[in-house]
Parts: structure tokens; sequence; C-alpha cells
């Protein structure tokens, strides 16, 4: 794959992701190629402040009142206090997002910008930036249908509020109306026009807040991504380095003569054969070895930036990833509990509310642990694209750069949770058995209740 500059080259790998920012008001986050790092400019601020403070802040800290505010029956406190542990932790990924956004951009900007000094395969890019937009769009969408689902139980339990109140005397009390999402609300909302307009707010402030969780989620996914992409672009650049160079050394032949080669861009081992015996003609061995060593020094240089790049960002996200996981751990279980309350009371509409939730909950674990396990997986594996890179065709002293490469490469790369444990699939693996062996602890509590009062 040609290294070479173009004007179709995938630019702007995470511009659903920083419209989605934008639009949220977490920082006018600039493409790399902008060379801008003004994150609030002008009014922006404003607007930033708005949002953050009345549908971040201000949402968050009504929801976190409504568990622990007068009598909640046990499904109104399971649900609340699940949305509760999520919205919480994401103030701490929001504060990274606007504190940490110099060292994100950086890292950014090494991605999109920085490694296109090296060999780099364009169209696998353009793949993994497609995979990226999927992931996004349709985790968005998810949350979007989540969320919806929310507010369909709200208006069917208010239809059912209504037809409860016709029945009712003028002497009767008027059960209390209730919203989708438990939330603390300081006013009176029972009338008509007020409890429209709550609905309404509560629906805004939770897709504010919704979208966010999911935007940030989705990036961090999408950064993983793109840094696995580029060990293995690594690798290929490593395993074609000896071809590559003896290839560019045979154009340079053909540039240099009169009488024009045929230069075939093929894997044919007698063309290779033919073509290295062709370049050892026309150059001398040292000749040879130093076009040999400036191609193996470059792809040293991209290894070295790529886990500079992946140890900056563990560095930067690594509170983030604590977050994810104590609030995946934390609420997979209380929704778990909430899932047998619904499905043993056959309440159709919540229970398709709490396994959406979830799904939500598993899928944005699923998306670190599993994107975490791919970048460590890759990195590992640029030791054995050493091994196919032809060294045995190497002088000796090109081959100790070689081991090096191989030495550097066999040290596990990984992102942690704070140093607390690695984002792999075995960590995913631990938390869904956890989750399920507490559900499981939960059921067997329940029949031995049933068969002790039997």
């Amino acid at each position: 794959m040609s290294n070479t500059m173009d004007i179709n080259l995938p630019r702007r790998y995470f511009s659903m992701h920083f419209f989605i920012f934008r639009f949220l008001g977490l920082g006018w986050w600039h493409h790399p190629d902008e060379r801008n790092i003004q994150n609030f400019p002008g009014l922006y601020i404003y607007y930033s402040i708005f949002t953050e403070i009345f549908l971040v802040a201000a949402f968050i800290g009504l929801e976190s009142i409504d568990p622990f505010i007068g009598e909640k029956d046990l499904d109104r406190f399971m649900i609340s206090l699940s949305f509760v542990i999520t919205h919480d932790l994401t103030l701490i990924k929001i504060y990274i997002f606007f504190f940490k956004n110099r060292e994100i951009q950086d890292i950014v900007h090494t991605l999109e910008i920085d490694l296109r000094q090296f060999y780099q395969n364009y169209n696998k890019i353009s793949r993994t930036i497609r995979k990226t937009q999927i992931m996004t769009g349709s985790f968005v969408f998810f949350g979007w249908v989540t969320i919806a689902n929310t507010n369909a139980y709200g208006i069917v339990q208010d239809i059912r509020w209504r037809a409860e109140v016709t029945k009712l005397n003028n002497t009767d009390t008027a059960p209390l109306r209730t919203l989708p999402q438990p939330i603390y609300i300081p006013w009176d909302y029972q009338s008509d026009v007020i409890y429209i307009s709550t609905f309404l707010l509560e629906t805004v402030g939770l897709l504010w807040t919704g979208d966010i969780l999911l935007t940030i989620d989705t990036f961090i996914g999408s950064i993983i991504l793109h840094m696995s992409s580029q060990f293995v672009i690594l690798q290929e650049a490593i395993i074609t380095a000896y071809d590559r160079t003896i290839y560019r050394l045979t154009k340079n032949i053909n540039a240099d003569n009169d009488d024009t080669l045929i230069i075939d861009d093929s894997h044919n081992k007698e063309v290779e054969d033919y073509y290295e015996s062709l370049v050892q003609t026309y150059y001398t061995k040292k000749e040879i070895e130093k076009a040999l060593e400036d191609s193996l020094k470059i792809c040293i240089r991209q290894h070295q930036m790529l886990i500079s790049c992946v140890e900056k960002f563990a560095s930067t996200y690594s509170y983030g990833f604590m977050t994810q996981l104590i609030s995946s751990l934390a609420v997979i279980c209380v929704v778990m509990v909430q899932i047998s309350q619904d499905a043993s009371s056959f309440k159709s509409i919540r229970l398709a509310t709490s396994l959406a939730f979830f799904a939500a909950m598993i899928i944005q674990l699923a998306i670190q642990c599993f994107t975490g396990n791919e970048l460590t997986l890759q990195a590992g594996l640029v030791s054995e694209a050493v091994m196919q890179c032809k060294w045995e065709r190497m002088p000796p002293r090109l081959c100790r750069l070689l081991v090096m490469t191989m030495m550097r490469a066999q040290r596990p790369i990984h992102l942690s949770a704070a140093g607390y444990t690695k984002l792999d699939n075995d960590c995913f693996v631990a938390v869904s058995d956890n989750s399920f062996l507490n559900q499981l602890k939960y059921y067997t509590n329940n029949v031995n209740a049933y068969i002790k009062v039997l």
C-alpha cells in the first residue's frame, strides 16, 4: 500500500463525535487539520455553561435527590438508583473532557496527522472510520429508543392515572401523578399544563445527559479502534519493509537508465528474486544496507510514536475507564434485580425499559473492554511481524534493530481502570460473571424464603 499523500486521503476521523460534542456544549472541538485549539470561542462559552449547568448538572442533581426524598416503592427506588449511579459517574467523564481537552486533542492529532509521515494503509483507515461511525450512530440511536420507551411507559401510566381519576367522586383524593423518569421536582406539577412542561423538561434533560454519555463512550472506543488499526498498519509496514526497499531501489534504477525496466508490483517469488539480483547488480552492499536501515528506522519511529500515543491516552483517560467499570458493575447488578421483579409481575413496558437499560450498560462496558483487548493483541502481534520481515536476508547489524523492536513489542500494552484492572475480555467476563452470580444469589434467597413460608 502506497504511503504517498493524496487528495482522497481519509480525513477528520472523528467528525461525527466532534459535531455532537459541539452541539451538547462539551466544547468547540477542532479537527487537527484546522490547527485551532480554542475550545470555547465567543458566545459559545455561554451556551456551554447554560447546557452543562441547567440541562446536565441540575438534572443529575434532582435525579440524585429523588431516591432519598419521601417514601419510595421498591420499583421506583431501583430504577432511580440505577440512573443516579450512571449519571453521577458521568460527571467524572465530563470533567475529563473539559480539563483534559488539550491532551485528548493531541492524541487525535497524532492519529490523524502525525502518523501520516510513516507508512499508512488508507483503505484500512477508511474502513475503521466507517466502523466507528456505524458504532456511534447505532449506539446513539439505541439510546434514543431506550429513552423513548421510558417516555412511552410514562405516557401509559398517565393514561391509566387519568382513567382512574375519572372514576373518583368529588370527595375522593386523587392519586399523585408521576413522571416517567424518577426525579425530584421541587414544584407542583399535577395540573395538565405544568405536567406537560415538566415532562418535556425531563425528556430533554434525559436525552442531553444520555447523549453525552453515549457519545463519550463511543468516542473513546473509536480512538482505541484507530490505535489498534495503526498497530495493524505497523505490522504491514514491518513485514513489507524489505520488499518496499528493493522495489524503491528498482524504481531508482529505472529512472537512472535509458532502457525502461518493467516493474511488476506483484508478489511472485521469481519476480522478487529478479529485482533483488538486479538491485545487487547496480548497488553496493553498503548502499543496500543503508536503504534497508532507513526503512527499518522509520518503522521503529512509527512504533515508538504509537506506544507514546497509547501511553498518553491510557494516562489521560485512566479514571474514565475506572468510572465506566464502577458504574457498569453497580448498575448491572441493580438492573438485574429490577428485571427479575418486572418479569415476575409481568410489567411488560417496565420490563422492556429495564432490559434496554441493561443492554446499554453491557454494551458500554463491552465497547471499552473488547477494543482494549484488541489494542493489546495487535500491539503484541508486532513481534510476529518482525519474524516475517525477511530478516534472514538482512545484515546482522540490522537484525539487532529488529530484535530490539521485537523485545519492546513483547512487553504488553494495556489500558487500565486507574491501575485497578486491565480493560480486556477477561475484565468483561469477570464483571458479567459477578453480576449473574449476584442475581443467582437473589433468586436463591427468594426461593429459600418461599420454602420457609410453606
